[in-house]
């Protein structure tokens, strides 16, 4: 049903899925990503085989961040808004900004370098003297890596469910909008729009 989303050795996890991202460094199509509202991010290493055979593993049930209210609804950073894969480098948005019953605020991006075995949480962004803005409480609603600037990618950043409850968004501390990376999402930055001279 649509909410059987993933099995595994681990059993069954209810919940809805907010993004697939595919590994695009294994030739064989096998490793993909999934990110989930509650049950964050699994992955996949036979998704290419018959559709009865795929399994997925949970790879953030265990992150010490998280872990200290764990099935819990004080667990809102295990929803996952959006997951990217690009040159073993995987993000995964927490918060889920589709405003539905089981859509959490999120912590921040959640990056690993080693296909999920170990992840760090990056709460804000630095915009030097436009100062940091937190991740706390809101939602991710997608990333988008350059084609041409491996480096580079683009993060869409929205409000969540419950987000005024840790005092998102506040436009001192946290801001919706787009953010970018020039290293591969360690360290990130608010775009600055413009809508011809003004500032948006």
């Amino acid at each position: 049903g649509p909410n059987r989303i993933a099995s595994s050795a681990y059993g069954i996890v209810t919940g809805r899925i907010t993004s697939i991202a595919i590994d695009t460094s294994d030739a064989t199509g096998n490793t993909v990503y999934a990110g989930t509202t509650g049950g964050g991010v699994w992955k996949s290493t036979n998704a290419a085989g018959p559709a009865g055979d795929v399994t997925f593993a949970p790879l953030t049930d265990t992150l010490p961040v998280f872990s200290a209210n764990a099935g819990t609804a004080a667990i809102p950073s295990l929803s996952i808004g959006a997951v990217s894969v690009q040159s073993g480098v995987v993000l995964a948005g927490t918060g889920d900004p589709n405003d539905s019953s089981d859509s959490f605020y999120g912590s921040g991006i959640l990056r690993s370098v080693d296909g999920g075995l170990t992840w760090t949480l990056i709460r804000n962004s630095h915009d030097g003297v436009g100062g940091n803005h937190s991740f706390v409480g809101l939602g991710f609603a997608g990333f988008a890596w350059s084609s041409t600037s491996p480096n580079t990618v683009v993060a869409a950043v929205s409000q969540a469910a419950e987000g005024v409850i840790v005092n998102a968004v506040n436009k001192t501390d946290s801001g919706m909008g787009l953010y970018y990376s020039t290293d591969a999402g360690v360290s990130w930055q608010m775009s600055t729009i413009l809508d011809g001279s003004q500032v948006v």
